[in-house]
């Protein structure tokens, strides 16, 4: 199995397709980053100065003693309603600032790769590199080489998910080095929290993105394989993947389906304010998500069962 994977990942790394997923999703991450920072940092340094400001606007001398004591007394109601407004941008600002940081680099990339974004290159990914085997009909002579296609399948969602992480930590460098050394200083933010908080979120954040690439990758490799056509996989894949997003929204029931459970395991919850997160809220739910994940578990293994009963029942055909 190990020879599989080592194969089957040096042959992903070489397809020009993988290659050209890379880069697109290196510099949209930065650019993601760089707009988020950008767009957080204008929103923290407006609100505060409105807020500066706001006892400056009774003083005007052409406005009536009745303006003015009106004016003061609605003063109150207006500053709690920027100290809102103040407190959501703030919480924006901290969680752009995770790409600032080395270590939070980590968990923005791990949003951005586990949303929309992320989960389409593997769509894509598996179908031209998975499907586009069969199409070619350059799965004869892997077949030759390893008989159980089961096994075969394995080693190439292994090797997708290799190719996911590899892309993660490739982008997580980038990311953090351009926060670092520019967006700092061009776009200063609140600090996304002390170093221990940090590298706890990191780590619990970078499991659970490893866990669900690798559901993602073992997804998109079987519909790859029941297809066994680079458009008709794209197509399913994209499919599948709106599926799992708009139903996370369900009422009462959503926090159990695949994309609420997932959702909260990466911890999107609602809609993320970053805007290259795509995920509905999802109602709330008392079970652990680890619980609420069993149902997309059984789901993936089903997928493998059927097609491995059904290439079977093709080979005796």
């Amino acid at each position: 199995m190990k020879s599989l994977v080592r194969a089957e990942s040096r042959r992903l790394l070489r397809h020009p397709l993988a290659l050209t997923l890379a880069v697109l999703f290196v510099f949209g991450s930065l650019y993601c980053a760089w707009v988020s920072q950008s767009m957080a940092s204008y929103n923290i340094k407006q609100v505060q100065a409105n807020l500066d400001s706001l006892p400056k606007f009774c003083d005007s001398p052409r406005d009536s003693p009745e303006q003015r004591s009106q004016c003061l007394a609605d003063l109150p109601h207006q500053t709690v309603g920027l100290e809102r407004i103040q407190d959501r941008f703030t919480a924006e600002g901290v969680r752009a600032a995770r790409a600032q940081d080395p270590v939070g680099a980590v968990l923005w990339n791990v949003g951005l790769l586990t949303s929309i974004p992320g989960l389409a290159l593997l769509v894509l990914l598996a179908a031209f590199s998975v499907a586009g085997e069969w199409s070619r009909g350059s799965i004869v002579p892997l077949l030759l080489y390893e008989s159980r296609l089961g096994r075969l399948l394995a080693a190439k969602a292994v090797a997708v998910w290799l190719w996911s992480l590899a892309l993660l930590a490739v982008s997580t460098v980038v990311t953090g080095a351009f926060g670092v050394f520019y967006g700092r200083d061009a776009h200063p933010l609140p600090s996304p929290g002390a170093l221990g908080t940090v590298l706890v979120e990191t780590g619990r954040g970078a499991l659970a993105g490893a866990a669900v690439l690798a559901g993602a990758a073992a997804v998109a490799v079987a519909v790859a394989a029941l297809f066994r056509h680079p458009l008709r996989t794209a197509l399913a894949g994209m499919l599948v993947l709106v599926l799992v997003v708009r139903t996370s929204a369900v009422p009462g029931l959503g926090a159990w389906l695949p994309g609420g459970a997932l959702a909260d395991l990466v911890g999107f919850g609602a809609v993320d304010g970053v805007w290259d997160h795509f995920w509905i809220a999802t109602a709330p739910s008392a079970a652990p998500v680890l619980v609420r994940l069993l149902p997309t578990l059984a789901l993936i293994a089903l997928l493998w069962a059927f097609l491995h009963r059904l290439d079977r029942t093709r080979d005796r055909a």
